[in-house]
């Protein structure tokens, strides 16, 4: 097996889908550059080419990809799992998915801001010494007082671990530790907070992958750097809580309104809807000159379906809005055309590659007709929800995803 030659843009060629020998998937077009992270702790550059449920395709130039990695496919949402070479003399990496780690900026900043030069009193607790200091002699003196002010509250907090590296080793300020294994990824860290000469913020997950951190770490003047490692596992849990609540309220409100023709999905729900259907196109986004060729595909499809001619163009013209709209509030999207025949229905998914509409933006930017930002649907919203017999809904940072329905009659 090789690659095609115009892999991965030529939509035909399967073998790149072939070598995950996971069943149905698909490929990625155009290609996407992910980070990985590899076993040694090096960071390399990859494209993402090919994805079905249990295995995703890398084609990677810059470095032999080792037999665990971690992908970052967006800031919020990582793979795990073991790579094996998919294709004899070919960079490209078939990774099977162990885990899969989604973190959402639960903290806005973190409490601490910068370490100094305390930490040359080894093991002594920043309490005691606050107990013998004398009365700052000069500037430097009063900022080392208040810094230790900051580290006496801090390390009553047990979820809050206190470090530093000096001389290339990380080691804990005092009795309190975390794992081990961790220790590694901070000195990654702190190497290259010294390296910038600014502070470096990094989400952390425990070996077993049930704990989350944030790493705080920042650069002292003595070229050694202070590192805080938060617990941040139950505060994250509890505001995807919360999320989940305020999720389903404008669910119920939208859907009241509407009289449930407009319907709000997670990630989750919108891939089963997807996957219960037949998908007959694919047509990318990128530029105007590209909705002539969704409208054609969108009329070829429909011409099978018996569905009435007047029916046929307004449905047509919603499609043509919601995939306006990716051009228009984005850098463009992708467009599947499917049919499910249980349901009776087709169903045109449309994905921008935007930055998603905000929870508190979702009254405003789906039923006042003519309110417009770029956290909006815009304008031809209602168009859709007029000419759609049914209108899914699904936002998040990675974008923004339409499912318009026509019931084939």
């Amino acid at each position: 097996m090789m690659l095609c030659e115009e892999c991965p843009q030529n939509p035909a060629c399967q073998n790149c889908l072939a070598a995950l020998r996971a069943g149905a998937g698909q490929k990625v077009i155009p290609a996407r550059t992910v980070r990985v992270k590899l076993g040694s702790g090096e960071v390399a550059s990859a494209e993402l080419r090919a994805i079905c449920r249990t295995a995703i395709g890398l084609f990677c130039f810059e470095q032999k990809l080792s037999e665990r990695v971690e992908v970052e496919l967006a800031p919020d949402f990582r793979i795990v799992g073991k790579t094996f070479q998919g294709i004899h003399d070919v960079p490209y990496y078939v990774l099977d998915i162990e885990k899969v780690l989604r973190r959402e900026e639960v903290l806005g900043r973190l409490l601490l801001e910068e370490f100094l030069q305390w930490h040359r009193s080894m093991e002594k607790h920043p309490t005691d010494m606050l107990a013998e200091w004398k009365e700052p002699e000069d500037e430097r003196h009063r900022l080392i007082k208040e810094e230790l002010q900051k580290l006496s509250i801090l390390r009553q907090v047990e979820t809050i671990y206190l470090y530093v590296m000096e001389y290339g080793h990380v080691r804990p300020i005092g009795a309190q530790r975390t794992e081990e294994m961790m220790e590694g990824d901070m000195r990654r860290v702190a190497l290259e907070a010294v390296k910038r000469g600014a502070s470096v913020r990094e989400q952390l997950v425990s070996s077993d992958g049930t704990k989350m951190y944030e790493l705080f770490a920042s650069p002292l003047p003595d070229k050694t750097c202070g590192l805080a490692l938060i617990d941040v596992t139950e505060a994250i849990a509890e505001e995807r809580r919360r999320q989940h609540k305020e999720w389903e309220m404008y669910k119920q409100v939208l859907g009241a309104v509407t009289q449930d023709k407009l319907v709000l999905l997670t990630d989750a729900e919108l891939a089963e809807l997807a996957e219960t259907a037949v998908k007959m196109a694919t047509v990318l986004i990128q530029s105007a000159e590209d909705l002539a060729s969704l409208r054609t595909e969108c009329r070829r499809i429909m011409e099978t379906t018996g569905i009435e001619e007047k029916r046929k163009f307004q449905y047509i013209v919603a499609v043509n809005e919601a995939a306006t709209n990716t051009l228009k509030h984005g850098s463009g999207g992708t467009v599947t055309i499917h049919v499910a025949s249980p349901e009776n229905v087709i169903r045109v998914i449309v994905h921008d590659h935007g930055n998603g509409i905000l929870l508190e933006e979702l009254p405003r930017a789906t039923l006042r007709q003519g309110y417009s930002s770029k956290h909006s649907l815009g304008v031809g919203f209602h168009v859709m929800l007029q000419f759609c017999d049914r209108l899914y809904l699904g936002t998040s940072p990675s974008g923004t995803r339409l499912v318009l329905e026509c019931i084939i009659a």
